[in-house]
């Protein structure tokens, strides 16, 4: 019971600091009507973008775990404590959570529904998880981060230290974020991973779809609740061990399950968003935001955004008869480029960073 408890307490965690770090981008978007759903979402990105810029080079410096999630705590807590002191971020939210009370009044059902469709897809994720071998290697990775007090220095394979550091792995931070969180918390790492992980990107994937209802519905509460109705139905019938829905039921706390089930989807979005207005400059390092954090998230980044991302911005550049939208693309998937650059660098021995 306690741990179910403390589950709980975590996952509320995530989602204050999402919504704050969100907050940084989206009370400064004067065009963009202020959403919570949207904040979060764009928080969840920026949240691991930052992380990213922080952990590499301590992954580097071989610093102690220890030393990383005292500086990633201390940032964490000077953006809570920046933007609840904000006094206009403050006014924004108390119109949003007002505009969100009295909407729920008006339709309580389709206020209910998403919220049980979150809630229901969360139980999926977390009962129906499978162990595939992926798990031996995450798990592992940051269970000995955590037990060695060190960044990514061992091979969860073997419990060896490296003779030179993992490139396609060092960049993608997403598990050294586990490892900060367990050391911090105190969590041990299935429970984070498993269990509060698998929760949190359950929401994300409902947040990123969520919007995308409602920018297709154009607002309308009920035909975006059956959106989400659908969606959830959709992945309770299709999935496998291959596609999105697989990953995201099965195996939601991997890299692999954000990339499929929330990254590629929420690109589309800012494509669909960037169809309505390519010249927004917002939507513009928004992309630049995703594609950047998406490496931080799954090393798989690297190579399928590009792919979609230069798919959607050359669409646009057909739509929209000008070459401006493909070039700005190419602009926007430079680090995920960048960091495959030094990938296969590395599997060449042309850039190797011996331990």
């Amino acid at each position: 019971m306690l741990e179910i408890l403390f589950c709980m307490y975590m996952l509320l965690f995530y989602m204050i600091v999402f919504f704050s770090f969100g907050s940084l981008a989206t009370v400064r978007m004067k065009a963009e009507k202020f959403s919570v759903t949207l904040t979060m979402m764009i928080g969840f990105f920026l949240y691991y973008g930052i992380f990213q810029i922080i952990a590499v080079p301590c992954t580097f410096l071989k610093l102690p775990l220890s030393w990383l999630a005292a500086i990633w705590l201390i940032l964490v807590a000077v953006v809570i404590l920046y933007v609840c002191g904000s006094a206009a971020g403050r006014n924004i939210w108390l119109q949003a959570f007002d505009g969100i009370r009295r909407q729920a009044k008006r339709q309580p059902f389709w206020t209910l529904v998403p919220l049980l469709v979150v809630a229901a897809q969360a139980v999926f994720a977390v009962m129906w998880q499978t162990d595939y071998w992926d798990a031996t290697y995450y798990i592992g990775d940051v269970s000995l981060s955590v037990y060695t007090n060190t960044i990514s220095l061992y091979d969860p394979l073997t419990g060896e230290m490296r003779s030179a550091f993992d490139i396609r792995h060092c960049f993608a931070t997403y598990l050294a974020q586990d490892a900060v969180v367990c050391k911090a918390f105190g969590i041990h790492p299935l429970i984070e991973m498993k269990t509060v992980m698998g929760v949190v990107v359950t929401v994300v994937n409902n947040l990123v779809t969520y919007n995308i209802a409602r920018l297709l519905f154009k607002g309308n509460r009920e035909h975006t609740g059956l959106m989400v109705v659908f969606a959830l139905l959709v992945n309770l019938f299709t999935y496998t061990a291959y596609t999105s829905s697989g990953f995201l039921l099965l195996r939601s706390y991997e890299g692999k399950a954000v990339l499929g089930s929330v990254i590629v989807p929420a690109v589309l979005y800012i494509a669909a968003r960037l169809y309505q207005d390519e010249k927004n400059k917002a939507y513009w390092w928004l992309l630049l935001l995703f594609c950047q954090s998406s490496c931080a998230i799954s090393s798989s980044s690297m190579t399928l955004i590009p792919v979609e991302v230069g798919a959607l911005t050359f669409c646009l550049t057909l739509l929209k008869r000008d070459w401006r939208p493909f070039a700005k693309g190419l602009l926007c998937m430079t680090p995920c480029l960048l960091i495959l650059l030094l990938y296969v660098a590395s599997t060449l021995g042309l850039f190797v960073v011996k331990i």
